[in-house]
Formats: C-alpha cells, structure tokens, sequence
C-alpha cells in the first residue's frame, strides 16, 4: 500500500506542493531548498510567503538550507506572487521560491522555485531541480562562507508600484472615481492593499483584509466564494468585486449589479479590452481546456489562441517560447506585457481600466461576450489503469467529433468541448464539459461519467 506521506507530498510543473505534517515536512523544505541552492543559482535568492500558518515554519526551514549552502538571501516577508515575478529580475537576483498554498485550503502549503527572470522554471530545469532532490547530494559550505540573510529594501517594492503605474492608465481609473470591493482571503494582497488603491486612485472596500493564517473562506475564487460580496456590491454603488487568492496569482469578479462571474471568464473579460492595443495575428495562450468563450474572443479580435497542457508553468513557458501579447488559465489567472507569471494587483488594475477608458460597466462589457455553459466535476479513482480507461474514453467518443490528447483527453463540437484529464497531484478525474446549450453540457458530462464508471477496472 502507498505510504500516506507519498500521496500528501508531491512534485510538479510548480515545484513541491503538499499537506503539511503527514506530507510537507521541514527536512522536505531543506531538502527541496538544498537542491534549488545546488543548481547553482547565479545571484541571490529571493524568499516570500503566503501568511499562512505553517508558512513561517516552512520560511525558517528555507533560509536555513538555502544559507548553508551558501546563498544570498533576501528575505521579502510577506509577498504576492506577482510581485516576486517583478521583484527577482529587477534585483539581479539569482530566482526565488516563493512559499504559499495559493488556492488550497487549510493545511496545504507549497514550495514554488522561480528562475533568474522571475518565471516558472522551465521543465528542464525542473526535472534537473527534482533530480537533485531525489538523489539528495547536496551542496553546503563550511560556516565561515555562510552569509546571514538579508531584509528586501522598501525602495525594491516601491519599483514594483512603478511597474505597475507603468504598464496601466492610472490616469483614467483615477479620473472614474470607482469604488471597488476586494476580497483577499487574508492572504498576501491584504498587505498591500492600501498601496493599490492610492496608486489607483480607487475608494477601496476591503474584505477579509487581514494579513493573518486565518483563511476565512475557500480560497479559491469561483461563483460560491464570490457568492458572500454579491449583496453588497449594488447598495455601495461599486463598479466591481474582486475576489483574490492567497498569493493574488487568482482573481474571480463580480459585475456592478452583484453577478459572480465563473473563473473561467475573468481572462476573457481582459483579453477582450487587451486584444484592443495589439495587432491582428498577435499570439495569446491559454491551457487546453479553458472555456470556448476565450476562442471567440480571440478571434473576433483577428488573433491566434495558442493552447498548453494545464498549468500556470505550462502556460507562461509556452508565452515565452511564442512570444504571445497575453496568456491565462480558466482558473482566473491572466498576464500581459512584461509580467512573468499571474499578477492579481495587475489583472484587477486592467479590468479597472477597461470600465475607466471604455466608460462601460462591467455588466455592460459581459454582454458582449459569448456565453457558454459549463459544468465541472471531479470523479475520484482507485484503478492502476486509469490511463488504460481514459484511452477506452477515446474510443467510444474519437469517432464522432475532433480529439486531442495534449493533455488527457479534449473533445471538441461546433458548439462546445468535453476535457477529460487525470490529476497529476490526486487520484481523480478531472472532467469540464462546456456547451451553449446547458442541457447538452450536462447530457455530455453524464455520459462520459457512466462510460468511465463502466470501464472500471
């Protein structure tokens, strides 16, 4: 029998993610630490966190084994995930890892290893970096080359601020005067949350805004947890609900008339004002089973959609290697312009400026947007031949419509998709069907969970 560490501890596209105590273990945090320091970074290295609870334990953990192996350390605190994307090429830093459970509940935290140019590693460097794990051959200095770690100076997180003013029209959201609700889950953005809406000129609700390891809702942002800001939107008069992530790499929305939005339309909400500013035949990405509404959206602005396998990584180094304007997932994540990796501050500031400059609300700008109806379920699994199954799925659908297997399996109608995927990280299926018709979403969903129930082994 699998041991109950190996299935709560687990290494993928976003470096080491799992429950902490039977899973994620302080020696696993050294460990990890140990070999992202022994693939000889070429600089310092940055460290943020989610403040979750354990994230100090796993902090200390960190430091401590990147500094006996000789780094340079820069400690951030408290940090977003955006703004370790800007802050480690802007220090010269060598990359970063930044500690945070992002969407995942209570208990789970994760190790996230970014490179010198603030990005995902590339999966080379990750297979190399998990090799290094596994084979535990470490590099550690004698405690004469150990150098103490150092605090990030304030002036590096004011350049962040700089970054943003940069690349938004601070301008014309100032000039609209909009009152804005923002959840942050007591996460990482509660500790900034003030600084965004001065840079922005915004009066600024906050929700949940305390920078604490209380998580007072399911972190991630999707209708049911964007569901408790709905009543209040329209007595405050605000133009928008944002609702965060812990780290602000996820951003769900609520309309000025009090809709919580799915997920999957905060990317093609932005990318219908971000496709404005580029050229037709510009490149933008998004995995293999976001919703056919980005397709539209894409195309109606005479550009191309590029799709990855699932995963922030996978996304932003398919961005890299095509040279794409923009690049998101269905989970409410986008990036834009020079930003490295999923920025909540810079997503809510863009959708801000499509309501300033466009001077429409955002229940006005969804109207114009292709609607599709989605259900998403996840079937959980304890066959050894699960892939054997998933490719019997193949067979009883692959003659009837188009198919791709860049990640499990995607069919795909005139009128909508069924995505059919193993988790990488749990034993389930992970199943999304999407239709504009509801009756047909749900008819497709029913029918390749009878069919993979049928096929069990």
């Amino acid at each position: 029998m699998q041991d109950i560490r190996t299935r709560q501890l687990s290494l993928g596209g976003a470096g080491m993610r799992g429950v902490v105590g039977p899973g994620l273990t302080p020696a696993a945090a050294c460990d990890f630490a140990a070999a992202f320091a022994t693939l000889d970074p070429q600089g310092p290295v940055l460290v943020g966190v989610d403040p979750r609870v354990s994230s100090e334990m796993l902090r200390c953990a960190v430091v401590s084994s990147l500094t006996g192996s000789g780094c340079e350390v820069i400690d951030g605190g408290v940090l977003t995930a955006g703004m370790m994307h800007f802050l480690i090429p802007h220090l010269k830093a060598g990359g970063g890892i930044l500690i945070t459970g992002g969407h995942q509940s209570a208990g789970w935290n994760a190790l996230i290893p970014l490179g010198a140019d603030g990005s995902y590693f590339e999966p080379l460097r990750q297979r190399e970096l998990f090799d290094v794990y596994h084979e535990r051959r470490f590099r550690y200095v004698p405690a004469s080359a150990i150098k103490p770690a150092a605090p990030l100076a304030p002036a590096a997180v004011d350049a962040y601020w700089e970054f943003l003013a940069a690349n938004l029209n601070v301008e014309a959201i100032a000039a609209a005067d909009l009152r804005v609700v923002c959840d942050f889950c007591n996460g990482s953005g509660a500790a900034y949350a003030t600084r965004f809406a001065e840079l922005l000129g915004i009066r600024l609700v906050g929700v949940n805004d305390s920078v604490s390891g209380v998580i007072p809702r399911d972190p991630e942002p999707r209708p049911r947890s964007e569901s408790p800001i709905r009543s209040i939107i329209a007595p405050l008069g605000a133009a928008a609900g944002l609702v965060f992530n812990r780290d602000l790499s996820r951003m769900g929305v609520v309309t000025d008339t009090g809709e919580p939005l799915s997920e999957e339309l905060t990317f093609p909400l932005a990318a219908d004002y971000l496709l404005e500013r580029y050229p037709k035949g510009s490149r933008v990405v998004t995995n293999i089973c976001s919703t056919r509404a980005l397709d539209d959206v894409v195309a109606r602005h005479g550009c191309i959609l590029e799709k990855s396998k699932v995963g922030q990584a996978n996304v932003i180094d398919l961005v890299r290697a095509l040279g794409a304007v923009a690049g998101g997932e269905g989970s409410g994540s986008f990036t834009f312009g020079p930003q490295r990796g999923f920025d909540g501050f810079l997503m809510a500031g863009l959708l801000l400026e499509a309501v300033a400059v466009r001077k429409k609300t955002l229940s006005g700008q969804l109207q114009e947007l292709p609607r599709y109806h989605i259900v998403k379920q996840t079937i959980p699994y304890n066959s050894p031949h699960a892939y054997q199954q998933l490719r019997q799925l193949r067979l009883e659908f692959g003659e009837e419509v188009e198919c791709s297997d860049l990640d499990g399996l995607r069919f795909d109608w005139p009128d909508g998709f069924l995505s059919l995927r193993l988790s990488t990280t749990d034993a389930l299926l992970r199943l999304i069907s999407e239709s504009k018709n509801p009756e047909l979403a749900a008819e497709r969903a029913w029918r390749a969970r009878l069919i993979w129930e049928r096929l069990g082994i």
